[in-house]
C-alpha cells in the first residue's frame, strides 16, 4: 500500500516539512563532519560525506512519497534520437518470461547518443560500429533518464569503452501488476533484439548496466544462455553479444533486501537507504509463488550459471552492496575462471559510473572502462 505522502494534497505538505527539516539538518551534519572521527566514512573528506547525506535525503523522500520519475524528461523529448521499439516475436519469450499471465512484452524506447543510427540502407557503416547498450539502475522503481545521466554516461562509454554509440534503454518501471517481473527482463530482450535488428555485428554490442541495471544485464546474460538450451531453431535465438559489463549490479533481490542491507557494512555510510531498496523489491516481486527459474533471474546471488560471453563487474569497496558482489564474483569465477574479471575501487560508494564527479573519482571510472574494453578485445 502506496504511503499517505505519495499523493496530493499530503505531498506537498511533507515536502514543506521535508526540507524545513532537511536544510538545518544538513547544516548541523557538516559542522559535525568537520570532526573526522565523527564522519561516518573517515576517509571522506567533510564535503564528500555531507553529499552522500544529501543523497540519502534525496532516497528518503522519493521513497516517502513514491516519486518515480524525478527530474527526468520524456524519452519523446530526445526527437529524433529516440526510437519507440515494439517487441519481437513472442517466440524469443520463453520460460519465466512468458509464465506470467498479467506481464506481457511491451513497446519500449530506445534513446540513442550522441546520434542516432544511420538509416537502415547503410548497414555496412552499423555494422562495424560499437554499441553500448545501457541499462541504468534506481532499483526498479526510479528512472535516471536520459537527460540528467544519460550524456554523462554516453561521454565515458564513448571515451574509455571506444563506443560509437550508447543507446540508453529504460526498462519499465515496477508499481502495478503488469510492471513487475518480468517486465524489465522482457524489456531487455525487446532492446537488445532491436539493436541486432538494425545489423549490428553482435560482437561489437556490449550489454552495460548499474545497480538494479546490473541485475538486468546478469538476467538478460542467462536468459540468453537458457534460451540457446531450450531453442532448436536458429530464427528463434538471439545472437550473442561482445561481453557485458556491470557496475555495482543489485545482486540480492529479495523480500528481505532492505534488512539485508541495512545490516551490511557500509550502509550507514553509503548514500543508498534500505528502505528504497525495499520499495523496489516489493514493487517488483510478483505476488504469485515464485518458480525457481524466476527466483534465480530476479536474484542472481548463490545462484551461479555458466556464462555465454565474458563479463566485466565493478563496485566500489565502500558500498554495501561490496559483500553480497564479491561473493557472486567469487562463485561466477568458480564456474566460469577467467571468463569473469572483477576490479574494486578502494572508497568508492554505489555506482561509480553516477557518482564519479560528485566524489572525485572521474579517472578511477576511465581507467575501468579501460580495463574492460582490454577485456573484452582479449576475449574476442
Amino acid at each position: 500500500m502506496a504511503p499517505l505522502w505519495s499523493s496530493q494534497p499530503f505531498k506537498t505538505i511533507y515536502t514543506a516539512g521535508f526540507l524545513l527539516y532537511t536544510v538545518p539538518h544538513l547544516l548541523f551534519l557538516f559542522a559535525q563532519y568537520l570532526v573526522k572521527p565523527l564522519r561516518p566514512c573517515p576517509e571522506w573528506s567533510a564535503a564528500v560525506n555531507l553529499t552522500s547525506a544529501i543523497v540519502r535525503k534525496f532516497f528518503w523522500y522519493i521513497t516517502a512519497t513514491r516519486s518515480q520519475r524525478t527530474f527526468c524528461a520524456e524519452p519523446e523529448e530526445a526527437g529524433e534520437r529516440c526510437s519507440r521499439v515494439d517487441p519481437p516475436a513472442s517466440y524469443f519469450f520463453a520460460g519465466a518470461l512468458a509464465a506470467s499471465e498479467a506481464v506481457k512484452p511491451g513497446p519500449v524506447d530506445a534513446v540513442w547518443f550522441p546520434t542516432p543510427p544511420p538509416s537502415r540502407g547503410d548497414v555496412a557503416e552499423l555494422k562495424k560500429q560499437k554499441i553500448v547498450l545501457h541499462f541504468p539502475g534506481g532499483a526498479f522503481v526510479m528512472a535516471l533518464g536520459h537527460n540528467n545521466k544519460g550524456h554523462g554516461t554516453a561521454d565515458l562509454m564513448a571515451k574509455g569503452m571506444r563506443a560509437t554509440r550508447t543507446v540508453w534503454a529504460q526498462y519499465r518501471l515496477a508499481g502495478t501488476p503488469e510492471t513487475c517481473f518480468p517486465a524489465p527482463i522482457q524489456d531487455a530482450v525487446t532492446f537488445y533484439h532491436y539493436v541486432v535488428s538494425l545489423g549490428v555485428d553482435p560482437k561489437n554490442i556490449i550489454l552495460s548496466g548499474d545497480s538494479a541495471g546490473g541485475n538486468v544485464v546478469i538476467a538478460l546474460l542467462r536468459y540468453l544462455e537458457d534460451l540457446r538450451a531450450r531453442t532448436r531453431t536458429p530464427e528463434q535465438l538471439l545472437p550473442l553479444p561482445g561481453g557485458a559489463l556491470v557496475l555495482s549490479p543489485w545482486v540480492h533481490v529479495a523480500a528481505d533486501a532492505g534488512k539485508h542491507y541495512d545490516e551490511s557494512s557500509h550502509s550507514q555510510s553509503d548514500f543508498l537507504l534500505g528502505s528504497f531498496l525495499q520499495w523496489g523489491v516489493d514493487s517488483y516481486l510478483p505476488k504469485e509463488e515464485l518458480s525457481s527459474e524466476a527466483k534465480a533471474y530476479i536474484s542472481p546471488l548463490h545462484r551461479p550459471f555458466k556464462l555465454p560471453v565474458p563479463l566485466y563487474v565493478h563496485d566500489g569497496a565502500a558500498e554495501g552492496f561490496h559483500a553480497d558482489i564479491k561473493s557472486f564474483v567469487d562463485e561466477m569465477v568458480e564456474l566460469n575462471g577467467d571468463r569473469v574479471r572483477f576490479r574494486s575501487t578502494a572508497l568508492a560508494p554505489h555506482d561509480l559510473l553516477v557518482s564519479h564527479q560528485a566524489w572525485g573519482m572521474t579517472g578511477e571510472v576511465d581507467a575501468m572502462l579501460e580495463e574492460a574494453c582490454g577485456f573484452f578485445e582479449e576475449a574476442e
